[in-house]
């Protein structure tokens, strides 16, 4: 079956497509994408918080994930949330981006990997994933 045809077929029959997005195999390693009813619709690790529905929820807004670090924590309370902006600005610098948003030097985002590029394609896989 050809690619764009197969593409073509889970489209129409509604089953999620696999984890396309060419940054998304950096970002597995510590985290899934899972529904709420349990459909993981891509695959990973759960050293990170699911990022299912991340795009324009609150930062450390997955309630099922305990292991937030203290500098997420504190940028979460100024009612920030993972707008595209905000993602980029986290994906390129997360300690930076936790730091910036709390006046906090000390504080580390819990994240230690930063993304080369642009993070805007992955966001917005992400958001469309999460329909």
């Amino acid at each position: 079956m050809k690619p764009f045809i197969l593409i073509a077929a889970c489209l129409c029959l509604g089953l999620p497509a696999k984890a396309s997005d060419p940054q998304w195999p950096d970002c597995r390693t510590c985290h899934q994408v899972q529904a709420p009813d349990g459909t993981v619709l891509a695959r990973g690790g759960r050293a990170g918080p699911n990022l299912y529905g991340v795009a324009g929820r609150p930062l450390a807004g997955d309630a099922g994930f305990r292991l937030y670090s203290d500098g997420l924590l504190a940028a979460a309370q100024t009612g920030a949330r993972w707008t595209e902006g905000n993602f980029n600005a986290y994906l390129a610098g997360p300690d930076q981006f936790v730091q910036n948003l709390t006046g906090n030097a000390a504080f580390e985002s819990g994240m230690h990997v930063a993304l080369r590029g642009d993070g805007s394609a992955l966001y917005q896989w992400l958001q469309d994933l999460s329909k």
